[in-house]
């Protein structure tokens, strides 16, 4: 019995069915969870997301605890940029596992892609705590402080990352800017110094010294930085460029000028980079000291790239500018050479023709650029006022009517036609076409004091219209009334009104302002005087005039008859 008694205490105990068959269906729960997960990986790894997705969320569906589960799918959500989705997994993920790092850190940068730097923030002091040596933890909560405003303890941590790597230009930059968003410019500086003291040699070091110093106002500091960029590189002409830009700002203008020769000098600059930098400093509207000191740059860029064509564009262009139009016109003429397509140089060789009154080579230049330029009305316009010049009346109105086509919408360039035009017109005795074109010049600027008086002058001249002709006339004079060829011009059509009074108050006026050099103007005196009844003063007045230039042909035919002819 005892012997029973011990049997039945110590027999197996053994499962009913019911419960085998839960083990076995937990078994094989197990087991098909551990498999989809593995498939799940590969699938991963082999770069078929797709895949790997479908097979966790089967995984998730068996068990929606497992970790390694949630913590994958998160991952892959995130790779999509369903980061809200993700967050909830990683969340999942951390609550079954609190201890596993990886979770922590999806978790962590999970809520600062979706904005909840708090959780960003408590993760990473977590993370920190439990490894207080690791630079991508220590980095990521100074982020983390960053973003929630708590600049003091950003830097704290950034000065614990210093400490585990050293000094370095990164974290240096990001210490002082911490410091100047806490209004500690002192500390911030203290940072780019130590930053320097530790890199002696360095000249990337002295460039973020000198530019955050420039930035806070504190010039020595700066210039000093500088000085000792070009000490280690003196070879390197961005830092002469930077030192330019330096003083400009500090407002040395002489030292900014002379750093920037140094700079340009350099050959290792390309060219196109000292033009650009050039065109940077010297825009807008110059002084003539600015254009002088432009040109003299574009020298030495010249001088520094010998064999560049830009280089000789730009100084060809400087010239220019500065009115050195038969220095410049040599160089135009040289780039044209091997660039007779670029309008550019063909316009600026046609202005220096016109500029040095060569009207030979400007109607010969015209001529060759409208083959390059059929379409251009510039050259045609500019070819006319050469052929005006040389008084070939026909070929000047050739060259302007066909500017005048191809000048549709250009109002500017269509008043200097008009106004040529009227002035070629009347020389070929077309006095209907002139007058036409004098009024399109005016309907495009009714104060166009040169169309207003050489309009006013014909007619007078040719006798007819005299009342418009004194309107134009004295409009030209109350535009511009100390010019002496707009006081001659109104006298003039005066005179031709008869009223001879008046004509000889405001020839005299011609005469008070530059007019006592003029052949015309003491001539049509004398002619006044002569109306008046002052014929010994006229005949004084055109013996005079017949020692000037620009007097009629009659003037002869005054002094030795002493009589009036017109």
């Amino acid at each position: 019995m005892g012997g029973s008694q011990a049997f039945s205490q110590g027999k197996h105990y053994r499962p009913s069915k019911k419960q085998l068959k839960e083990q076995r269906l937990t078994e094989q729960k197990n087991y098909q969870e551990a498999d989809l997960f593995a498939r799940a990986i590969t699938y991963k790894e082999t770069g078929r997301p797709k895949q790997a997705d479908s097979l966790l969320s089967l995984v998730l569906k068996i068990n929606p605890k497992d970790d390694a589960a949630n913590y994958e799918k998160a991952r892959l959500l995130s790779a999509y940029g369903k980061n809200k989705e993700a967050l909830v997994l990683a969340g999942k993920a951390v609550k079954q596992d609190s201890t596993n790092k990886w979770y922590q850190v999806l978790y962590a940068n999970l809520s600062k892609a979706n904005g909840d730097y708090k959780n960003y923030l408590n993760t990473y002091k977590k993370l920190c705590k439990k490894e207080p040596g690791n630079l991508r933890f220590q980095n990521e909560l100074a982020y983390a402080y960053y973003f929630t405003g708590d600049y003091k303890h950003a830097v704290q941590t950034y000065r614990t990352v210093q400490m585990l790597m050293g000094i370095n230009p990164q974290l240096t930059k990001q210490i002082a800017d911490l410091y100047l968003r806490l209004n500690e410019k002192d500390s911030a500086l203290v940072q780019y110094e130590q930053l320097v003291k530790y890199n002696p040699e360095n000249a990337r070091a002295y460039a973020m010294l000198a530019e955050f110093a420039s930035k806070q106002s504190l010039p020595k500091t700066a210039e000093w930085a500088y000085r000792q960029i070009i000490r280690l590189n003196p070879q390197d002409p961005y830092v002469h460029i930077s030192l330019a830009d330096f003083y400009r700002k500090n407002g040395k203008p002489s030292k900014s000028f002379d750093e920037l020769k140094k700079g340009f000098s350099n050959p290792k600059l390309d060219t196109k980079t000292k033009v650009n930098l050039l065109l940077n400093y010297y825009s807008g509207q110059l002084t003539n000291n600015q254009k002088a000191q432009a040109l003299e740059l574009s020298e030495v860029i010249k001088s520094a790239n010998p064999d560049d064509s830009l280089a000789d564009s730009f100084y060809a262009s400087m010239l220019y500018e500065n009115k050195k139009y038969k220095e410049a016109r040599p160089l135009f003429r040289k780039l044209l050479v091997n660039n007779q397509n670029n309008y550019n140089y063909w316009e600026q060789l046609l202005f220096s023709d016109l500029y040095l009154n060569d009207n030979k080579a400007l109607e010969d230049d015209a001529t060759v650029a409208i083959i390059h330029f059929p379409q251009k009305p510039i050259p045609y316009f500019l070819g006319g006022v050469a052929a005006f010049q040389l008084k070939k009346f026909k070929d000047a109105k050739a060259f302007l009517e066909k500017s005048k086509a191809l000048a549709v919408g250009n109002n500017a360039l269509l008043e200097n036609i008009n106004s040529t035009l009227g002035d070629t017109y009347h020389e070929l005795k077309e006095n209907s076409a002139a007058y036409k074109a004098y009024d399109e010049a005016l309907r495009l600027n009714s104060e166009n004091t040169i169309v207003l008086n050489n309009y006013a002058y014909y007619l007078a001249l040719d006798g007819v219209r005299l009342d418009k002709a004194a309107s134009l006339a004295k409009k030209a004079v109350n535009l511009d009334p100390y010019n002496q060829n707009n006081l001659d011009t109104y006298a003039w059509v005066l005179y031709k009104q008869k009223k001879y009074n008046q004509a000889l108050k405001w020839e005299q006026k011609a005469l008070d302002n530059g007019g006592r050099t003029s052949g015309v103007v003491v001539e049509h005196y004398g002619d006044i005087l002569y109306r008046l009844g002052k014929h010994k003063e006229a005949l004084i007045q055109w013996k005079k005039a017949a020692r000037l230039k620009d007097h009629s042909k009659l003037l002869k035919k005054k002094i030795k008859t002493g009589k009036l002819y017109e």
